[in-house]
């Protein structure tokens, strides 16, 4: 049968075609109608005696461009997406029938995602199909048929300053992004065959970041440490103590130190600590936490857990997720979503057990964070209508469980710390047991693993014997390798990007291979390292965390009102033309550098080891780098035992030795057998 649309109307514009239906299941109940328009489903519903038609945009339907060749290029204008992107063709229809709808609108209601995104995706679309004068902002944090039905009884006009924070933020990203790639684009071509790269205002520093990291561990030269291995017995069981000194770096003073505790085997304890300590519950998720706690227990990355965070939304079962509140409202029922959770098997026990340890009172533990526009992530209390898939199972329980911890009580755990002393040494020996679940209960995965000890015999000793004595030799560490978890939680604390876009940017620097996966971990690649050395020399502004940071905090300003969107942009202008001069300036020189840091033949002359171009000694500046921390480290590993190529050998077997550093002591392997430091020969 077919169903016309009416003749006017209000037009609910959704961000997604699952909200539209949401959103019209809420308004028309039973009685809403759904139709295709150019393979598009549109809803038709009568709500307060009013017809709606209710659509949606697919995300982003217009995009900033410019006709403008090289750069500096600042006069962009927005555009449908499908002219200039050959990845969103199917947005074109997704545009042409609101176009369509919007001839016959006599009022247009912005139901798009309450954020800076969705406030800015609806906006274009009624502001270039039809009359922002004539227009209404719909705000709620689930798509649940009650809070859908609150914003419909609750519209207020556009926010305007949400609209201008985003196409503010657009445009210093484009800028930013056209005039920088540009201008690396031309200074690579001048070096070899054009390639694509691309940099960002939040991208590039994030890249830095990386590359730190990455030279950190590619340069690390493990330093030998021998470490005591004291073992006590208390009632016939054994205990390892653990060093509270630094360990030898000599192995004759270790072995010294090893003949004396043998010949005297006794621990002195020299004070007993016994401390309770109450762990309050967590504060509900935000975004981020929900990223860290995903990677942290499921190992999802921090992308995966947003797609599938918003699908849940999409879904009605949480609220949503992209934003940085750690608090829950106190208009929430709670009270009503947990009743209604209480259908779910796997939660029917442990909401009983939670109401009756609060006696009906539930009163979250909100955390410091606040978003004004969203509150904490939460279920609505829904529940899935089909079985969900493993990952979006685990993330949904999350969700519930953190949730329902957040209401529980502390968990009190009981520390002992044993202080002891063994031939002027000082060690310490540790236990730890849960005196009270708490919302342990609720949350298992915060939950300490228990080393009990027998505290009362041990209050009663003086001393305790040494059942074993030995010495272990351990190397240092290079820091932990970059991961998609790593690299979003120093975006936070820096402060740099949003909640929306930080795993998006991570992405991206995969996708441009600027971040590779190497010998089972990730780490900056060549053309990476390339990039922010070569900024960091000549403009290093822009692999600034600072710069980065100023830009969001002008943003949340022109959120508050309190800033302008041209002030902004006339102070952007002015230091990225005057970064591009500097770099066009020198484009010759820099061109040249890319050979330090990018093997090509045409480097000359080549390095001893690589083909990137020689920097001292024969050796590229990595190469060199690592060949000057190995002289550097030769001392101290004679002092453990070893000499010269016993040291080298050691380095290239070593994990934890650095690649650049494998590489040069396999060099030097090859080709000496000795080589001079200073007056002295290894």
């Amino acid at each position: 049968m077919h169903i016309a649309l009416p003749s006017s109307y209000v037009l609910v514009i959704a961000e997604k075609p699952r909200a539209a239906e949401k959103i019209a299941r809420a308004l028309g109940s039973s009685t809403a109608r759904k139709i295709y328009v150019s393979r598009v489903p549109v809803w038709i519903v009568k709500w307060m005696g009013r017809d709606y038609v209710i659509s949606s945009a697919a995300g982003h339907l217009y995009t900033l461009h410019s006709d403008t060749k090289g750069y500096p290029v600042f006069d962009c204008r927005w555009v449908p997406r499908y002219l200039v992107d050959e990845d969103a063709k199917h947005t074109k229809r997704f545009l042409e029938v609101l176009e369509k709808l919007c001839r016959n609108a006599y009022l247009y209601i912005n139901a798009c995602d309450y954020d800076i995104e969705g406030s800015l995706i609806g906006y274009l679309i009624i502001a270039f199909l039809g009359d922002p004068r004539r227009a209404f902002r719909a705000k709620f944090s689930s798509l649940t048929p009650a809070e859908i039905l609150n914003a419909f009884r609750n519209l207020s006009r556009l926010d305007l300053e949400m609209v201008e924070a985003g196409e503010c933020r657009h445009i210093l990203d484009w800028w930013w992004g056209i005039n920088v790639s540009r201008a690396l684009m031309d200074l690579y071509a001048k070096f070899d065959k054009p390639i694509v790269l691309s940099a960002g205002r939040v991208q590039t520093p994030t890249l830095a970041h990386a590359v730190e990291v990455t030279l950190s561990r590619a340069l690390h030269v493990p330093e030998p440490l021998i470490v005591p291995l004291i073992y006590v017995d208390i009632a016939g069981s054994q205990y390892l103590l653990t060093n509270l000194d630094e360990p030898f770096r000599s192995r004759k003073e270790a072995e010294e130190y090893l003949r004396l505790v043998r010949s005297r085997p006794i621990a002195t304890i020299e004070r007993v600590e016994v401390k309770e300590e109450i762990v309050p519950p967590p504060p509900p998720f935000n975004l981020p936490d929900l990223q860290y706690e995903a990677y942290r227990i499921h190992r999802i990355s921090p992308y995966r857990t947003q797609q599938i965070a918003e699908d849940l939304y999409l879904d009605a079962l949480i609220s949503y997720p992209r934003t940085n509140s750690q608090r829950l409202p106190p208009t929430l029922n709670n009270r009503a979503i947990l009743e209604k959770l209480k259908r779910a098997p796997q939660y029917r026990d442990l909401v009983e057990t939670l109401l009756a340890e609060c006696r009906g009172v539930l009163k979250p533990h909100n955390g410091p964070k606040e978003d004004p526009a969203h509150p904490a992530i939460h279920p609505t209390g829904e529940l899935p209508e089909k079985t969900l898939p493993s990952h979006h199972r685990k993330i949904y329980d999350l969700i519930v469980r953190r949730y329902l911890a957040t209401f529980a009580s502390p968990a009190r755990l009981k520390h002992v710390k044993v202080f002891l002393d063994v031939h002027g040494r000082r060690y310490l020996l540790e236990g730890i047991w849960i005196v009270q679940l708490g919302w342990y209960r609720y949350y298992p995965f915060s939950k300490p693993k228990e080393r009990e000890l027998p505290l009362n015999l041990i209050k009663t000793l003086r001393t305790l014997p040494i059942a074993k004595a030995t010495l272990r030799l351990t190397f240092t560490s290079p820091p932990p390798a970059i991961t998609r978890y790593s690299l979003l939680k120093w975006m936070e604390e820096q402060g740099i990007g949003t909640e929306s876009t930080r795993a998006e940017i991570i992405e991206t620097l995969y996708r441009r291979k600027y971040i590779v996966r190497r010998e089972k971990s990730a780490e900056a690649s060549d053309l990476g390292i390339a990039i922010v050395n070569i900024l960091k020399k000549y403009v290093p502004e822009l692999t600034s965390v600072d710069l980065t940071r100023k830009f969001e905090e002008y943003l949340e300003q022109i959120r508050q009102r309190r800033l302008r969107c041209v002030e902004v942009l006339n102070e952007a202008k002015a230091l990225l033309t005057n970064y591009l001069e500097r770099l066009k300036s020198m484009s010759n020189v820099i061109a040249k550098e890319f050979g330090m840091y990018i093997e090509s033949s045409r480097n000359t002359p080549p390095c001893r080891i690589c083909k990137r171009i020689a920097y001292k000694d024969g050796f590229c500046v990595f190469h060199y780098e690592a060949y000057k921390r190995i002289l550097e480290k030769a001392p101290m590993w004679r002092s453990a035992g070893y000499e010269w190529r016993e040291y080298l050998k050691k380095l290239v077997s070593l994990k934890k030795s650095g690649r650049f550093v494998r590489e040069v002591a396999e060099y030097l392997l090859r080709s000496f057998t000795t080589i001079s430091i200073g007056r002295r020969s290894l």
